[in-house]
Parts: C-alpha cells; sequence; structure tokens
C-alpha cells in the first residue's frame, strides 16, 4: 500500500468511528472541561485552597502518593508543597469526557514543569482519570487518579 492510500484510509478510518473533538462535545461536555481547566488555574497559581473552590469534602483521591487522601489531607500536603516553589508551564489535554446524568467522567494528559522550593526542577507527564458530580449547576470533583508517565525527568 502506498503512504498516500494508507494516509486515505487512515482518515476514513478516523471519520467513520466518530473521533470526538472538542469542538463536537456537549455543552455538559465542555462545562466538565472547563471546571478541570479552572481548578488546574488555581493550582498552577499554587492556591493551596483550590480543594475547598473544587472539591467535595468527602472525595477520595488518589495521585502518585502512595494511598488515597481526602480533602482535608489534600490541603495539608498542598500547602506544603506549593510553599516555596513555582510552575514554569502546564499543559492539559482532553482525550475523553463522558457525562452521565449528574455524573461526569474526564480522561486527560498533561505536562508540567515546576521548580520546588531548593531552586530543583521537575518536568513531569502523565494521565488522569477525574470523576465529577454536579453540585447545584456547577461540577466538583469526588474522585481522581492520575499517574506520572514512567522515567519522568
Amino acid at each position: 500500500m502506498t503512504t498516500g492510500k494508507f494516509i486515505a484510509a487512515l482518515v476514513c478510518a478516523m471519520l467513520i468511528t466518530g473521533v470526538a473533538t472538542a469542538q463536537d462535545w456537549s455543552k455538559e461536555q465542555s462545562a466538565v472541561w472547563q471546571v478541570v481547566i479552572d481548578s488546574y488555574k488555581d493550582i498552577d497559581a499554587r492556591d493551596a485552597n483550590w480543594s475547598k473552590k473544587w472539591v467535595f469534602a468527602d472525595a477520595m483521591v488518589w495521585g502518585s502518593y502512595p494511598m488515597p487522601r481526602n480533602r482535608d489531607s489534600i490541603q495539608r500536603w498542598d500547602k506544603y508543597n506549593f510553599s516555596g516553589g513555582r510552575n514554569h508551564v502546564s499543559e492539559y489535554s482532553p482525550t475523553a469526557i463522558v457525562v452521565h446524568g449528574s455524573t461526569a467522567v474526564a480522561h486527560y494528559y498533561y505536562s508540567n514543569a515546576t521548580e520546588d522550593r531548593k531552586g530543583e526542577h521537575e518536568t513531569s507527564h502523565g494521565k488522569c482519570t477525574d470523576i465529577l458530580a454536579k453540585d447545584g449547576k456547577s461540577w466538583k470533583f469526588i474522585a481522581w487518579h492520575c499517574a506520572d508517565a514512567p522515567g519522568d525527568d
């Protein structure tokens, strides 16, 4: 198969399977992604109180740390980790968002470049799955799991 035919076949396959882009999202999917992005704006600004605004009090989340954390634990660790450091650049790329009634799941990739309180730079890449629930007319996080890609930095 020639390169041209292969590319044409690939494009056709993508069109047939209905690969969704942000332009194809429903109003609900767009609202969920906006909450994810807005919460990261607070995190990137190193606001240790971001979880009080964006996370349900009874949420349970699991990132790269050894065990799940509740909202109070997130805030305690963020106060420690955010002190003296700064974010240089962050990027978040959605792969899929599913909304089912008052529950939503958002899958995405991330890349972050940060500097800690010692001035050491770290770049991390990974993926997250966030679970959100309706809170009135908006969305809040009830759970997530994120994992850095192996071999970062």
